[in-house]
């Protein structure tokens, strides 16, 4: 089981994690006590330190000691008193303004044996991480290592001894905490008092979910809920998935819930998973709810060795299915709880598949796109946070309310938003990845996860991409029931965490268009055919003007209320003040498929620093997936050519059918009220990406 992280390179270019840590709200301190003799100081050392934690709040102590065996023993787990090794002492200071201290050697024993293991499942995929086991045995590398000791603290509910109440309690007070858990929000707020429901009908012994505090590396407090398959009885195991909740949101507790509660068509339900055959790992992330620490932006060095942490936690359990200490490990979730799988993928090899779901690449290019602030998402993002109360770094708010109010966004802040990316760690991930991403999705676009799949594929990671009508934002030209996104997602845990080999899952490629049709291509990217090129017969000059008759946000996001109009705000759509350049009508059915390309040639005067592309549907009137591509220009009254890529498309043409491309000077994404001039469109041409023939099979038995 190889945890990788290599981070000093990063870190010398960019200032490093110290420069943004701020304290751990509830950090534990190290503490020594009665297991050692006398009381010592921890120093630094090259070793990881090991030493006995004392939680801050009174919680039944669950300790765990991992023994890490030497190949080709067994991994014994023993139940012990509560000791955390890892780097606490050299590192418990991390949030408090230190980086996190340069791992120590990596636990080869325990990386060799998980390599076994998944060689053996899946020979293929096995052989690549091998040979990186191996090459650790030779040199000395900076990867963190696993953690094998681990504080737990098992947390009790002060209301829960209401349910075990004689007559009142199975017939009353639990109908009613069922009730609650199955509520989005309202449940997981009322959870630390109320408890889950208890099984009144259960053996002795019987698997229950049960809420713990997992210490990390740091001392920082994570709050993780336990909920196992449905029907898992005593000494049964089961493979267990981790569902990571979406930014602001708390671990979710809908235990009995088949659909997710607030993204029931993005993102598949804890319900499902245990009725599935698995238990379901959720938890409250750094900075958030009820755990401790600053969030850091699913930061592999943060969050993702908090991830680790619970991991190892979990091998100890007897109702994790685990072979020789290694768990089976999936992970699922939409947004921020999609990022931390690629997070947490990149530092800890544990995890055997992931499903990151509207998930992103480059924060920096995701929030200041060609230098071009999204103020509607940095102030929807910034209100969550708030709203919510949560701990972000001291600096994430105030860099976001200067970017939105004055357009501009300083070095420094995009240093900090590189400086907690997993991009550069993308080639390090060797579970299995499954990529989801929405159409429609302004916030993390198409490009966000072509980004992440060509560099796992690059590194030879088994990865497939499915696009869907979803994300954040609005389906408007169709209907989206998630019936898509939840078969895939199940079909690659099966695969690849239970290891069942006759399931099969499907084409590397699959994508939805504008009526809700699937198509798939056998590789991705697709192979490109002859594009559709048009270009500008006469120019035309528009004046800046923010707002009147821009583009967005699209009325028709009032129909999906509640979640896809709020997402639905930043949308793109038609607009008055805008030079437009019209395809010919398509002569046969014409699949649009990736990015496509826009030449403008222009002059202006004034102080306005982005025109934005977009392409509307001249059938009904939509914006392709809503999106609208920031366009840098320079108006100094002189002549200038640009050529870029717009934001990908998925779109099908039939004959007789066209799109328009439509330059404008403000979109309600990028909305600001500081840009002022006038730009002379002389020349502007597109080229539309097609598929090469016989790429696409249109898939007419599976339900968008």
């Amino acid at each position: 089981m190889e945890q990788k992280r290599s981070h000093s390179a990063r870190d010398e270019a960019a200032g490093g994690p110290e420069d943004f840590a701020e304290p751990a709200d509830d950090a534990v301190e190290p503490e020594v006590t009665d297991l050692v003799a006398d009381p010592v100081e921890v120093e630094p050392a090259d070793e990881p330190t090991e030493v006995v934690l004392t939680p801050t709040e009174p919680a039944e102590q669950v300790q765990v000691e991992t023994e890490v065996p030497e190949i080709p023993e067994e991994a014994p787990v023993k139940v012990a008193s509560a000791v955390i090794s890892n780097v606490v002492g050299a590192d418990s200071d991390v949030d408090r303004g230190d980086k996190p201290a340069d791992p120590a050697d990596a636990a080869l024993a325990l990386t060799l044996l998980a390599t076994a293991r998944k060689e053996a499942e899946d020979p293929t995929a096995g052989s690549a991480a091998l040979q990186t086991a191996n090459s650790l045995a030779v040199a000395e590398t900076d990867e963190y290592p696993i953690p094998t000791d681990v504080v737990v603290a098992l947390q009790h509910a002060p209301l829960e001894w209401l349910q075990r109440i004689p007559v009142l309690g199975p017939w009353l007070v639990t109908p009613i905490v069922r009730l609650l858990h199955a509520i989005p929000l309202v449940g997981e707020f009322l959870h630390p008092l109320i408890g889950f429901p208890v099984d009144h009908d259960a053996a002795e012994g019987t698997p229950a979910a049960r809420s713990v505090r997992v210490t990390s590396f740091d001392g920082t407090q994570i709050y993780v809920n336990f909920m196992p398959a449905t029907g898992l009885k005593t000494g049964e195991s089961a493979p267990t998935v981790l569902s990571g909740p979406g930014l602001g949101l708390p671990g979710a507790t809908t235990l009995d819930l088949d659909l997710d509660g607030l993204l029931p068509n993005d993102v598949i339900g804890i319900g499902e998973l245990r009725k599935a055959g698995y238990n379901v790992v959720t938890w409250d992330p750094r900075g958030e709810w009820r755990s401790g620490g600053r969030m850091q932006l699913e930061s592999p060095d943060f969050e993702g060795r908090d991830l680790s942490h619970i991991i190892s936690w979990l091998s100890t359990l007897s109702e994790v299915d685990s072979v020789d200490g290694d768990p089976k490990i999936g992970m699922v979730g939409a947004s921020y709880g999609g990022g931390i799988q690629l997070a947490a993928a990149a530092v800890d090899r544990r995890i055997d598949a992931i499903v990151p779901t509207i998930a992103w690449n480059s924060l920096n290019d995701v929030l200041f796109p060609r230098e071009a602030v999204s103020s509607a998402w940095g102030t929807l993002l910034s209100s969550v946070l708030v709203l919510t109360l949560a701990r972000p770094n001291p600096r994430i708010l105030p860099a976001a309310i200067v970017a939105v109010l004055t357009g501009f966004v300083s070095q420094d802040d995009k240093d900090l938003l590189a400086d907690r990316s997993y991009a550069d760690d993308l080639g390090g991930i060797t579970a299995p990845t499954l990529l989801i991403q929405g159409t429609v999705d302004t916030l993390f676009t198409l490009a966000q996860a072509d980004a992440n799949a060509k560099a796992l594929i690059d590194a030879g990671t088994t990865t497939k991409v499915v696009w869907y009508c979803g994300g954040h934002g609005a389906c408007l030209s169709t209907r989206n029931d998630g019936t898509l996104v939840r078969q895939e997602t199940l079909e690659w845990l099966n695969r690849y965490v239970k290891g069942d080999e006759t399931v099969v899952t499907g084409p590397q490629f699959e994508w939805v268009d504008q009526h809700g049709e699937v198509f798939s291509s056998q590789t991705y990217p697709v192979a490109q055919g002859q594009s559709v090129d048009a270009t500008l017969a006469t120019g035309k000059t528009i004046p800046f003007f923010p707002f009147i008759g821009g583009s967005g946000p699209n009325p028709a996001i009032i129909t999906r209320f509640p979640i896809g109009t709020l997402l639905g705000l930043p949308s793109a759509a038609p607009a008055l003040n805008a030079v437009n350049l019209r395809v010919p009508d398509a002569t046969e059915t014409t699949n649009l498929v990736g990015a496509p390309e826009l030449t403008l040639t222009y002059s202006g005067t004034g102080n306005g620093r982005h025109v934005y592309a977009q392409l509307v549907d001249d059938e009904t009137g939509l914006v392709l997936g809503n999106q609208a591509t920031p366009i840098p220009v320079v108006l100094d009254g002189e002549s200038h050519t640009v050529t870029l890529p717009m934001e990908q498309v998925a779109h099908t043409l039939k004959p007789g059918e066209s799109v328009t491309v439509q330059l404008v000077t403000s979109v309600f994404t990028h909305l600001n009220f500081y840009s002022f001039g006038v730009i002379s469109v002389q020349e502007m041409s597109v080229k539309l990406p097609t598929l090469a023939a016989g790429v696409a099979a249109q898939d007419s038995g599976v339900a968008a």
